[in-house]
């Protein structure tokens, strides 16, 4: 059995000067899956290793961060040590680590695949986890239309595969420490309506959630994304953002959210 795994950012073919008494393998080859919850190089689970070296990060800062995370909870080493002493990338910077949080705290969130745009049933929803404010979502009905968006996106960045949830409507939750401070209710990007409507009084267990998701990925001020299916009321999560919009919840819910964020800033000093 072989215990140690080098990984790059660069051609894997540059290490083939290390013997075949270690595996080999590259940054891009990481994913994950809801379904099977261990990081994964290939078809290899990264927990078979004791340890994991870097050789070169460069552009995969981000994998990096998550092979880092997994590694510490799963007490593999990883050499250098540099990057189990410093922060690397801010967790909520990325997606893929965000979604690796939502899922480690049991958080119910569409079945996913980091990694890996095959590995999903078509339809279904491409984002990178870089994109913002809706931006850099696709839905893939068929394979020619996963070809064509292959040919389009940009390829040093990172994509994830997402269920398509249908019939569902979405809930954008405002956390502020300990407090849910709004929610509006929306339809998703799929439908054309475009009806909002403040949801009033938020259910407990709408903010139940959010409070949790927000505690699970660390952070204090934070919109919390629910979609729910209209028909079978099934819930899940789907962003825990760390730079969240707030307009709407200006606008709908009756509250100034700088102000609360003020009040809240305040009570910490």
């Amino acid at each position: 059995m072989v215990n140690i795994l080098i990984l790059t950012s660069g051609k894997v073919s540059k290490l083939d000067a290390f013997s075949n008494l270690v595996d080999k393998g590259s940054f891009d080859d990481i994913w994950y899956s809801t379904q099977n919850q261990n990081l994964k190089i290939k078809n290899q689970n990264l927990n078979n290793y004791k340890l994991i070296y870097f050789r070169m990060v460069g552009r995969s800062l981000e994998i990096a961060t998550l092979v880092t995370n997994y590694a510490t909870k799963n007490n593999i080493k990883i050499v250098d040590e540099i990057y189990t002493k410093s922060n690397l990338m801010p967790m909520s910077l990325g997606k893929s680590i965000e979604l690796r949080k939502l899922i480690e705290a049991g958080i119910h969130i569409p079945r996913t695949v980091f990694g890996d745009l095959n590995k999903l049933p078509f339809p279904y929803v491409v984002k990178s986890t870089t994109g913002q404010k809706a931006k850099e979502v696709w839905l893939v009905k068929n394979k020619k239309e996963l070809e064509i968006l292959r040919s389009k996106i940009n390829s040093h960045k990172l994509y994830f595969a997402q269920e398509l949830i249908p019939n569902a409507y979405r809930i954008r939750i405002l956390v502020i420490g300990d407090r849910v401070i709004g929610a509006i209710k929306r339809q998703t990007k799929w439908n054309k309506d475009e009806t909002k409507e403040t949801l009033n009084p938020i259910p407990q267990k709408m903010i139940d959630l959010a409070l949790k998701s927000a505690k699970a990925v660390d952070l204090n001020i934070c919109g919390v994304d629910i979609l729910i299916n209209s028909k079978t009321n099934e819930t899940y999560v789907i962003e825990a953002n760390a730079a969240p919009s707030w307009k709407l919840i200006n606008k709908y819910c009756g509250v100034v959210v700088e102000d609360e964020i003020i009040k809240y800033l305040s009570s910490k000093i």
